[in-house]
Order: C-alpha cells, then structure tokens, then sequence
C-alpha cells in the first residue's frame, strides 16, 4: 500500500490499509455480539421452539458470560504474547464455530433426525465456543488505535471500535424480532447470523498479514511496540502492574460494572418489558435506539475531547448523565403503556452511556502505559462479563409473580403447540413456563448499583496521562532539536 508520512521523521508514518484492519476487527465485533444477543430478543419464540422455560434459555446467553471470563485472561496472553494478527485470527475463527455450530443445531433437515434437547444442547454449545471468542473480540480496540493509527486519529479509531459492540446489539436485538415471527423462524435467525461469522473469517485471513505496520504511526506506538511478545513470566509481571494500579482499578470496576450493566440490561430487556405489555418488536426498537444513539454520543464526547482535552472530566461527566438516566429508565420500564418515555429514555441512555465508553478505554490506556493496551481492555471486559453475570443472577432470583391488572397486561404468555422432533420427550401439549414475571426488585437493583459505580468514579478517579506525556515528550524533543539545527 501506498505510505504516507504522518511526521517530520521518516520512521513514523500511516499506511491505507489501516481502515481495513479497523474495518475487520469492528467486524468481528460487531458479528460476535450480534450473535451473543440474537437469542434473547426473541426469547418467548425461542422457548416455544426448544419446549424450554424462559429462564432456561437465558442460558444461551449467559453461558457467554461464564467461558468468557477465564478467556480474558487467555486473550490478553494470545495478544500480548503472540501478536494483534494471532488474536484476530482466532477470535474470528471461534465465532465463526460458534456460528456454525448454532447454524447446524436447528439447520433445517438436519434438525429432523435430533431431539429438541439435542438441539438446545448444540446451540447452548455454539454460543459457548462464541462467547470464548468475545473478550478477544473485546481486547482489540485499543490495540488496533494504538498500533495502526496517528495519535490524532486514535479516539476515533477507539470510538469506531467500541460502537461497534452496540451495534452488533442493535442488529442482533432490533433486526432480529423483524423476521422471527415465530418459532418456525428459529432456523432461519441462525442461518441469516452465521453469514456474517463466516464473512469476518474471510476477512481476517484476507486483510490482517501482520500484527504491526512496517513503520509506527507515533513514538508511543514504537515505544509499545519494543515491549511486545512478552515470554510469560513477563506477562504475569505486566498483570502485576495493572491489578497494583489504583487508577485502573477503579475503571476496572466502574466501567466494567457499567458493561455487566447494559449486558444484563439487554439479556433481560425482552423479558423485562413484555411482563408490562410491550411487544419484542417495540423492546426490539427501544434496544435499538439505546445502542445506535452511542455513536452520536462518542462523536459528542470525542469531539470535546478532541478540542478542550479535559478527557478525565468528560468521562466523569457523561458517566454521571449515564447514571441519572439509567435510574429513570428503571423507573419507567416498571410501568405500562409509557412507550413514549421509554423510548426517549433509552436513547439518551445510549448517548451518554456510550459517549463515555470509548473515553473509559482510553482512560485505561492512559493509566497502565507502557503496558500493552489489550491487558486493560480485556480485564475491564472480563469485569463486565463477571458483573453482569452476577446481575442476570439476581435477576432470577428476585423475580416474583405478576398479579391482578399486570397479570392481564403481560404478553410473555406462549403455549407451545409444535409437535416435538424425534425423540424429544417434551409432549406437544405442554404449557411453557414463560409467563410474565414482575422484575420490580432487579430494576431498583441494577438502578441502584448503577448510580453507586457513578460515585465511586466521580469522587476517587485520578490518574496521570502517561501516553500523552510519552507523545509530548517527543514532540518537545523533536522541537529542541529542530531549533538547535537552525542555530
């Protein structure tokens, strides 16, 4: 590809193909969580085809959050140790397992000669092999800015990167619901979601050929650069800094709390609002609107950042809107017949709640350099994933009866009528155990919890810029030397 010079020295300079390893590894994203979330937007069909309780196929996406979270701690190794290019490659392959083992567990025909369980089983399995390939997925953003792109590039590097998380959510959660109109259209969900696994795998073999461009695009690019493909003592020392550092700690609880947030909120939407009368198309929508409205809120937040700096402040300030909104959404999806409000709400959810993820990463960043910067992505993931496991827990636990006037309003009622597969043992007369539950107490919770992680964030947060002290280093070098020329 043709190069083009970025600085005065030679040695730093931009290459065209950035975009498409940028392109690729959003992909990957963007396909993975599409996946992850496919199955609870449709819960209620979903459950009248396998003949299972909704709580049991909150599996198919819990069982993400549990294989997910060891598989951090493998990711930041695979991309520390062995390179950008070794981790993409295999996150992209076990999506694309995932996706196909998910493909053929329902494949129509195939499905004819399988029990029901058989086929919950193989796609429990799919989502499974898919959420090890997640905090891989995950890890990237900060490594694809860092590595590939100028430091004035870089926020809008790690933005495109970490909208691409929700907007595999709005796909997987909004589309979803527009052509599952049934339980007959279960194949068919998982054969339209495997195509574009398989596309990121073409992807992936066609456009990442190295882990690092030939020339860094920055001197904090080259300086990183010169630490990688750590043996593993050293990456045991590099997880060392990171857990001894009380900055990053802090992000490591306050924005992985608000990803096990969102995670759990989304699982949980479908079964949340259908218990007050909303439809999977309208919970669909509001999905929607919360995750597409986050690119206006990183194109908000990073171009404050971009013009005023201040990067710590707007962080604390877009997460404080964050919490606000976020308890009022609680309070309002409590009630019927408010569509309106709701959907407004989770559309100033999504702006600033995803205005300030992308700056949570690069706070991360700033916060552990020169360690590599997948280490602190993926650890914050790895938090988000235990939280929101924690919280779809409690969720489960706390759900209580619907009574009197909700009972009536509930539409998450299904009697299955579907004459069950070869050897199920699930007889085509049984009544689903997917009436509407009241989920008033989780919503407090999550409210709650929520509005705690804000405090924690805005009163004791603080850490110095280290990477941006490392660029302006250089730059000032840079200067002296030129002016010593000139002299």
């Amino acid at each position: 590809m043709e190069e083009q010079p970025t600085q005065d020295k030679p040695r730093y300079r931009t290459y065209r193909r950035r975009w498409l390893v940028l392109l690729t590894a959003a992909l990957l994203s963007l396909t993975n969580n599409a996946l992850f979330i496919s199955y609870s937007a449709v819960a209620i069909e979903a459950a009248e085809y396998f003949q299972k309780s909704t709580n049991e196929i909150d599996l198919l996406a819990t069982i993400g959050f549990y294989v997910g979270i060891p598989m951090c701690l493998v990711s930041t190794f695979v991309v520390d140790a062995l390179g950008f290019r070794a981790g993409i490659l295999l996150g992209a392959s076990l999506t694309f397992l995932g996706g196909f083992v998910r493909c053929m567990s329902t494949f129509p025909g195939l499905n004819d000669s399988m029990s029901l369980d058989q086929q919950f089983i193989l796609s429990v399995a799919g989502q499974a092999v898919r959420g090890m390939g997640n905090p891989i997925a995950m890890s990237l953003p900060t490594k694809v800015s860092q590595n590939w792109f100028p430091e004035s590039e870089r926020l809008l590097a790690t933005g495109i990167l970490a909208m691409s998380l929700p907007l595999g959510f709005v796909f997987g959660q909004g589309c979803t619901p527009l052509f599952v109109k049934g339980e007959e259209d279960i194949p068919l969900m998982n054969i339209i979601w495997f195509i574009p696994s398989a596309l990121t795998m073409v992807f992936s073999i066609a456009f990442i050929r190295t882990s690092d461009p030939p020339s860094p695009p920055s001197k904090s690019a080259e300086l990183a650069a010169q630490k990688e493909r750590k043996t593993f003592r050293e990456y045991l020392a590099n997880m060392r800094d990171v857990f001894t550092n009380t900055a990053f700690m802090i992000l490591f609880l306050v924005i992985g709390g608000a990803i096990g947030f969102f995670n759990a909120f989304s699982t949980q939407m479908s079964q949340l609002m259908c218990a007050r009368g909303y439809d999977n198309v309208f919970s669909g929508v509001c999905g929607s609107l919360l995750l597409g409205t986050g690119f206006i809120g990183a194109i908000i937040t990073g171009t404050i950042v971009k013009k005023y700096g201040r990067m710590g402040e707007v962080t604390k300030l877009f997460y404080g809107f964050t919490a606000i909104v976020g308890v009022l959404v609680a309070e309002f999806m409590r009630m019927s017949d408010m569509h309106v409000y709701l959907a407004l709400l989770c559309s100033l959810f999504g702006i600033c709640g995803f205005g300030m993820y992308p700056l949570g990463l690069e706070l991360s960043v700033e916060a552990t350099y020169p360690v590599d910067q997948s280490i602190g992505t993926a650890l914050i993931f790895m938090s988000g994933q235990i939280q929101a496991g924690i919280l779809i827990f409690a969720s489960e636990m706390l759900e209580g009866d619907l009574e009197g006037e909700d009972l009536v309003k509930q539409v998450c009622s299904s009697v299955s009528s579907r004459t069950p597969s070869l050897g199920s043992t699930t007889s085509n007369s049984s009544t689903l155990d997917s009436v509407g539950k009241d989920h008033i107490n989780f919503l407090r919770l999550i409210a709650g919890y929520l509005f705690f992680l804000c405090l924690i964030f805005i009163i004791f947060f603080k850490t110095k810029f280290k990477r941006s002290l490392a660029d302006q280093e250089h730059k000032n070098a840079e200067q002296c030397g030129f002016l010593e020329t000139t002299n």
